[in-house]
């Protein structure tokens, strides 16, 4: 007792030597080195005052810090935070090069935070950081007052007879590699007697069904499979944490575009009303414009959402090359179930963006959209050279002039064609574009077979390059001064 209350002392007089807001420290300069000494485990957060994504995380992070404060224990891990735009000496130290970022320090070594963005996602994170992976839980009092913490993250549970039995040994792997969820385990038959549980493992939650029993058995690829698929709500608002789930964990999703209209309530009655049905073999996610997470027109401009005709479905095959299929009937329960079964059937036609065929395509650097591609590229003798660029790119700014110039010059040439694509409104079956600017190389008789430009990005390259590879005889450079 005199051992507990001496740490609560002296942590107690080591919160007080750091400013305070809303139960995460404030670190300058100053006191920064002072906090990262001072405590085993930290966590900090470099931020700037302007960043959305920092005032969207503020409520959360100080959340997980009043969570933390109040488990307290000999390993207290302490929330903190920098203004990176005023403590410039701390985040140059660290190369902080975007906000938020997120580090933790064990005995003053950093590590960057991948966990997710949610109080309760950062608390099981630093847990699983600073403790045991799974706690034991030695009484039905104790299970019943740590099951009081499912409001905040799902708790998947082991109730087995002896810490040798190899189930257990797979639960405490799966516990130590997974971030998501928190885990614990207990060996008092009264627990598993009064939760009624028949296997050895049950998962907790505050939402959905309130409780999944696992049944199959105890291999870590059943139980990580188990835990993605019953740890997440059914139907996720489109946030930081349906980004990880379904972007960064690479699930294919079916989205909805709603609002609070009647229209808009009526399409996402339906879509909940299918995606149990379809939760083991797809995400399902929805965005609205005014949910303050600003991420509505930038996911419906990704993946080909209309943002004025809604409520609307996109699905998204991130799994089979990141094909969109746009659901095209009125929404109801039943259209939207023959929409996913005939998906899961490969009988939808994927939708792929474009935009309007130009006017006019007379300049030197050529036009391609959607749908004049097989036209310009495919249909004809030519070899044609594309830049797949974005608009607000600036490597593809920079490139643009130099673009110009190479087009222009390769005119004494009219077998090959000098091109360019938005990517961000245009999309090419078979043509996958993960950075800007893209170059990419479609050789007269082997149009199947694209060639990726990676030389240097200059003209003398550029004709290296073609010079190489076209199909027809050169022409010589030099008779573009003829032109």
């Amino acid at each position: 007792m005199k051992s507990l209350l001496f740490i609560s002392l002296l942590l107690a007089t080591s919160l007080c030597a750091f400013q305070e807001e809303d139960n995460v420290m404030v670190l300058t300069s100053d006191t920064f080195q002072d906090a990262i000494d001072t405590f085993k485990f930290i966590m900090v957060e470099f931020y700037a005052p302007w960043c959305g994504h920092c005032k969207q995380l503020a409520p959360e992070y100080s959340a997980a810090a009043a969570e933390l404060k109040r488990q307290g224990g000999d390993n207290y891990v302490p929330l903190a935070k920098v203004d990176a735009t005023v403590e410039s000496s701390v985040a140059e130290k660290f190369s902080i090069q975007g906000y938020p970022t997120i580090k933790f320090f064990i005995n003053g070594q950093a590590t960057d935070y991948e966990g997710g963005r949610t109080s309760g996602e950062i608390v099981a994170w630093i847990n699983k950081k600073s403790g045991p992976p799974s706690t034991e839980l030695n009484s039905v009092q104790d299970l019943e007052s740590f099951l009081e913490r499912v409001s905040s993250t799902p708790i998947v549970v082991f109730f087995g007879t002896s810490s040798d039995d190899n189930d257990f040994e797979t639960f405490k792997q799966v516990a130590q590699q997974n971030d998501k969820v928190t885990f614990a385990h207990t060996f008092n038959p009264e627990s598993a007697e009064k939760y009624n549980v028949s296997g050895k493992i049950v998962l907790f939650k505050s939402f959905d069904e309130k409780r999944n029993n696992f049944d199959q058995s105890v291999t870590t690829s059943n139980l990580e499979n188990f835990i993605n698929i019953y740890g997440n709500p059914i139907i996720l608002p489109f946030n930081d944490k349906a980004i990880n789930i379904i972007f960064q964990q690479r699930n294919n999703a079916v989205i909805l575009f709603t609002d609070d209209s009647e229209a808009g309530v009526a399409a996402f009655d339906a879509f909940a009303s299918v995606a149990g049905s379809f939760k083991d073999r797809i995400k399902f996610s929805f965005s609205k414009p005014n949910d303050g997470s600003g991420l509505f027109h930038r996911l419906a401009e990704y993946i080909g959402a209309s943002t004025t005709n809604i409520p609307n479905i996109m699905l998204y095959d991130q799994l089979g090359g990141n094909g969109k299929y746009r659901f095209e009937d009125e929404i109801t329960t039943e259209s939207l179930r023959t929409f996913l079964t005939n998906f899961f059937d490969g009988k939808l036609t994927r939708y792929m963006k474009s935009e309007e065929v130009p006017a006019t395509n007379d300049d030197p650097v050529k036009i391609v959209v959607g749908k004049n591609f097989r036209d310009l590229v495919i249909n004809n003798d030519k070899d044609v050279l594309i830049e797949f660029y974005a608009p607000w790119c600036g490597h593809c700014k920079q490139l643009a002039p130099i673009y110009e110039g190479l087009a222009k010059k390769l005119l004494v040439n009219p077998n090959i064609i000098i091109a360019k694509c938005d990517a961000t409104a245009n999309e090419i079956e078979g043509v996958n574009i993960e950075s800007f600017p893209t170059i990419k190389f479609w050789k007269n008789g082997q149009k199947d077979q694209i060639i990726d430009y990676n030389s240097g990005r200059d003209e003398v390259n550029f004709i290296s390059f073609l010079k190489e590879n076209t199909s027809h005889q050169w022409v010589d450079l030099d008779r573009v001064e003829e032109l």
